[in-house]
């Protein structure tokens, strides 16, 4: 019954019906950063658990290593949940063209890709001879995909 109350109204608001547009593309928008900062959020979970037995092996050269690596990830998550919405409100007098809107999106989506990849190189660690510089590059990656996103909201 509420869709047909809101059908009603978009025939008679002049502009309701691409607000409504609008607000479904934020709460997409706002969905994509709450389901990649989730993902960051297993990815410190499962690097957690790799670190435990290098605490109890006191080898204390993989645990800064893996530290400097959880910190990086915690940096990318803070900014991903925290970064400003890729839509304007009704009420703005600046809004956002529906091409970069969907470039926005594009990009959010790649960016469940790069963390597939984190995710990958975490559950890959060798625990004897940790090497997380591989990981490393994969969040530098994921930190400058996130910077053009940014960037396609500045211009």
């Amino acid at each position: 019954m509420a869709e047909s109350i809101m059908d009603s109204i978009s025939k008679y608001v002049p502009g309701f019906g691409s607000y409504r547009s609008e607000q479904k593309r934020r709460d997409d928008d706002l969905a994509v950063r709450k389901y990649l900062s989730d993902r960051l959020q297993e990815c410190k979970r499962e690097l957690q658990t790799f670190m435990v037995p290098l605490v109890d092996q006191a080898n204390f050269d993989a645990i800064t290593q893996g530290e400097k690596l959880r910190a990086n990830i915690e940096t990318a998550q803070s900014k991903i949940r925290g970064a400003m919405e890729g839509y304007s409100s009704w009420f703005e007098t600046t809004k956002i063209d529906e091409v970069k809107l969907k470039q926005v999106l594009d990009l959010d989506n790649d960016l469940v890709g790069v963390i597939d990849r984190l995710q990958h190189e975490i559950t890959n660690l060798n625990a004897t001879t940790p090497n997380f510089s591989e990981a490393q590059t994969v969040v530098a990656n994921l930190r400058d995909r996130f910077a053009r996103r940014k960037e396609l909201l500045s211009r």
